[in-house]
């Protein structure tokens, strides 16, 4: 029953011209993100387009996605017409570099390894002066292995925020930090010099 009133609030805010609700890492890529009017920002890793659609009713901006297959990058175009949507591997951006004053990225955890190509490539498309957010969502290492070892959950192997801040400075970001956004979720920030 609970799924049926979640669909029809998303189907009645949609038709109103409301946009949905930001998810968490979302929540937190659009409160530490400082764009202004006239930017360029992508996402890259657009499984949706609320962040899109949220930060072009926010800004005059030219949003842009990456999505992983061409069946979910035309849904999301047709999702966000406004916004540059492209099928395409976030090692293998399809834009120019230095284009955008923004790059957006939302990781979960468990993926063990932050690719050094996908930093690489990011950094090509940033501006100088530009922002690189990328959005860590899950529980923490220990949190994780506790519940293991209690039989809750499987262990996986989950990225050590320090070793993705250490990337991302050898990556080239000057000013590397953290901030939580919520307790699940926070944000890892550098900005190219």
């Amino acid at each position: 029953m609970l799924d049926r009133i979640q669909a029809k609030a998303w189907l009645k805010s949609d038709r109103a011209g409301i946009e949905p609700a930001l998810h968490g890492a979302q929540k937190a890529l659009a409160q530490w993100a400082i764009v202004d009017d006239y930017n360029a920002v992508l996402d890259m890793h657009c499984c949706d387009a609320r962040l899109l659609r949220y930060l072009g009713k926010c800004y005059s901006l030219r949003a842009c996605g990456i999505a992983d297959d061409a069946a979910a990058a035309r849904a999301l175009r047709q999702q966000a017409p406004e916004a540059e949507i492209f099928c395409a591997r976030k090692e293998d951006i399809p834009w120019r570099s230095e284009t955008f004053d923004a790059v957006f990225y939302q990781m979960k955890k468990s993926e063990a390894d932050l690719d050094a190509g996908f930093l690489k490539e990011a950094m090509r498309v940033l501006r100088p002066g530009g922002q690189m957010l990328v959005a860590l969502t899950g529980a923490p290492e220990i949190v994780s292995r506790a519940g293991a070892l209690l039989g809750f959950c499987a262990h996986d192997t989950h990225i050590a925020l320090h070793t993705l801040l250490k990337r991302m400075e050898e990556a080239g970001l000057a000013d590397v930090s953290y901030r939580m956004a919520q307790p699940l979720t926070g944000v890892a920030i550098g900005w190219k010099r």
